[in-house]
């Protein structure tokens, strides 16, 4: 996935949850399959063009430019170069002769595609600039290839199926990918089990995460659930298969299995307008609001950009569930029905909240969904520890939260029952605010294994519903795509369904394979786990297929990257923050969208506080002028709020990929 680390972590946080979700680009579709210009040497790229995007020659270059106008993928071949950076470099010459950007981070990727040197670039720019700059490079045969990226931020995030689709399809012209659909999944032993564990248990180390709960079930039976490390790095209780994470995002495939349970019951179908049953429901403008159908709210397919700040800075377990309607009637889509892969939460949270207004109209709608999801859901597939409390999870057997600091040190993240982060998602919690453990998730797995049979044979769910979630609806990937709250994914020919969830210090995937009847779980309780889930699933393919060894490798990679980006981080970052610029900051400041942000200053110490969380923060300063406050809290390491003046009001700016927010200083308190 392309990493922005330069940019403010919320563009960060969008990424990363779109990281588990993906209608399915064939390689082999000569409509969208292109090459670059042919070298003597003969090595070739070849790729998955962007589709809709203008295409155009250029010195030589081939030339993708983005239907906005401000955002192009440049495709270059270079014949001679001594290193990946004096490829890119040759590169960007031939495209803007004066470019001239320093880099920021030159780290290595996973050699696939028959490349023998595979490396990321990306190069300095300020949070102001809005803009993304990145070079890939691939090598083989002493040649070069190289994809450069170079434009608006927003519109890469909104274009990234297409932009990643390229990327991770890049390879040399005449190789031949693994492919292992005809080969026979081999059963998972428990020698198989035992180095998967192991894989998990090594790879957690080299990554700094605290503990991993695991599941895994096939052809019918559980053959583990446990797990790996500690749920708190000061108590040092080891991890087992009833400890509950937050498992974010993995909400979304639960709650459109209860849609699924309304049509089986016939309480409504997925093409329904979702005006005839919540007439309050509507968006930005009324045209969209009527061409929504229920299947809509959770097909990512609809145009609707990401606006989790609106709940991030002004939300919290207090704040009714109402507030998704409220969100979702100020924002207006940003490409057409269908066009994009745009993943936006609120649209996932009125989903489970319609459903819970048809089984139960005269409730409450967030305690209705809390009731319909225990009803027909947790109960029917004894998930008995599953919840959506905290209070009740954080009494139990609970892993807690953790980050790396600024010196790249494992912390606790902040957690009771009533304050930290990840109780901004209460009110949207039909899109990512279930409790869950290995031993309860592997349940919910089997059942989409079984498509909706319990183990002694009962239909808990006609299989007709459930298994339309699965249908594409939009691309996010050469071989990925969308259904509904779930994802798919096609790894050396085989089928995966799969989602993922990302909150503050936990990441989490669930892995069902319905060739091979297996399924599994991973659960983390650290930021860094995100970067496990991939390697995981490569693992368990290999063990299951006797395939090419690639998981290993993923790790080592993702290792040197975490370093490369730490280091960097640690020097662009002034801690304790530049007291000239914490000096002429107000005290509050307030913005119509996003509400109150406080302004705390404890000696050397700057804190932000909208609410329910708060992050110490340091200051930076950028080629262009712009300053900086950055935050340091360990789930929003490196977010930017740039420091300005407007209408002779102090001012911090916070920018995500398809929105602006002002925070103009407060000054009757």
């Amino acid at each position: 996935m392309i990493k922005v680390s330069s940019l403010s972590v919320f563009i960060v946080i969008s990424l990363l949850l779109f990281s588990a979700c993906s209608k399915v680009v064939d390689k082999q579709d000569s409509e969208h399959l292109s090459t670059a210009i042919e070298k003597p040497i003969g090595v070739t790229l070849e790729y998955n063009a962007p589709k809709d995007w203008e295409v155009t020659n250029q010195n030589g270059l081939t030339v993708y430019t983005a239907p906005e106008h401000d955002a192009a993928i440049v495709i270059a071949a270079i014949p001679e170069a001594d290193n990946a950076l004096a490829a890119a470099t040759s590169a960007w010459k031939t495209y803007q002769p004066s470019f001239s950007r320093e880099v920021r981070i030159n780290a290595p990727q996973a050699v696939t595609g028959g490349w023998e040197v595979s490396r990321e670039i990306e190069y300095v720019t300020s949070i102001a600039e809005e803009k993304l700059v990145y070079a890939y490079v691939f090598q083989a045969n002493n040649s070069w290839q190289v994809i450069l990226l170079d434009g608006k931020v927003g519109t890469f995030v909104k274009r990234q199926a297409a932009t990643w689709g390229l990327i991770e399809s890049a390879s040399v012209k005449g190789y031949t990918p693994e492919d292992l659909s005809e080969r026979q999944a081999l059963s998972l032993t428990p020698e198989k089990v035992a180095e998967l564990v192991s894989f998990v248990e090594s790879s957690a180390n080299s990554l700094d995460i605290p503990g991993v709960g695991i599941a895994l079930v096939e052809n019918g039976n559980v053959i583990y659930e446990g797990g790996v490390g500690i749920k708190n790095i000061h108590t040092k209780e080891p991890v087992d298969k009833d400890t509950l994470f937050m498992i974010a995002s993995n909400t979304k495939g639960m709650t459109t299995l209860l849609l699924a349970k309304l049509v089986e019951m016939g309480k409504l179908n997925w093409d329904d307008q979702v005006v005839t049953h919540y007439p309050d429901f509507k968006l930005g403008d009324e045209k969209t609001t009527q061409s929504v159908l229920v299947k809509h709210l959770v097909c990512a397919c609809t145009g609707l950009p990401r606006k989790d700040m609106d709940w991030v800075f002004n939300s919290g377990p207090n704040i009714p569930a109402s507030a998704t309607f409220n969100d979702l009637a100020l924002t207006a889509p940003t490409s057409t029905f269908g066009e994009l892969f745009q993943y936006n939460n609120q649209m996932a949270a009125a989903a489970g909240y319609v459903a819970a207004h048809i089984l139960y109209p005269d409730m409450e709608i967030g305690a209705a969904y809390d009731k319909a999801m225990d009803e027909y859901i947790f109960a029917p597939l004894k998930m008995q520890d599953t919840t959506f409390s905290f209070a009740e999870a954080l009494t139990g057997n609970v892993a807690s939260p953790h980050g790396l600091d600024l010196s790249g040190n494992t912390q606790l993240i902040k957690q009771t029952a009533t304050d930290g982060f990840n109780h901004t998602v209460t009110p949207y919690r039909p899109a990512g605010a279930a409790w869950s453990s290995p031993s309860d998730m592997i349940k919910y797995v089997y059942n989409e294994l079984s498509a909706g049979l319990a183990p002694d044979g009962t239909r808990l769910y006609a299989a007709e519903p459930l298994l339309k979630r699965r249908e594409p609806t939009v691309a996010t990937g050469a071989e990925s795509s969308y259904g509904m709250g779930l994802s798919n994914d096609k790894v050396s020919g085989i089928e995966i369904v799969e989602h993922g969830g990302s909150m503050a210090g936990y990441k989490s995937n669930f892995i069902a394979i319905p060739t091979a009847n297996v399924g599994a779980v991973i659960l983390t309780n650290s930021d860094e786990g995100y970067k496990l889930t991939t390697p995981f699933k490569r693992r368990l393919i290999e063990l299951m297929y006797n395939s090419e060894l690639q998981a290993e490798n993923k790790v080592q990679v993702t290792v040197e990257t975490t370093q490369l980006n730490a280091g960097k981080l640690l020097e662009e970052i002034t801690y304790p923050p530049a007291p000239d610029i914490i000096n002429n900051l107000a005290d509050n400041y307030y913005s119509k969208e996003l509400g109150e942000l406080a302004v705390i200053k404890e000696n050397e110490d700057v804190l932000l506080n909208p609410g329910v969380w708060e992050t110490y923060t340091g200051t930076k300063a950028s080629p262009d002028g712009t300053i900086s406050l950055v935050t340091i809290a360990p789930f929003f390491l490196g977010g930017e709020l740039v420091v300005g003046e407007e209408n002779g009001l102090r001012t911090l700016t916070l920018l995500d990929a398809q929105h602006s927010y002002v925070f103009s200083e407060v000054t009757d308190k």
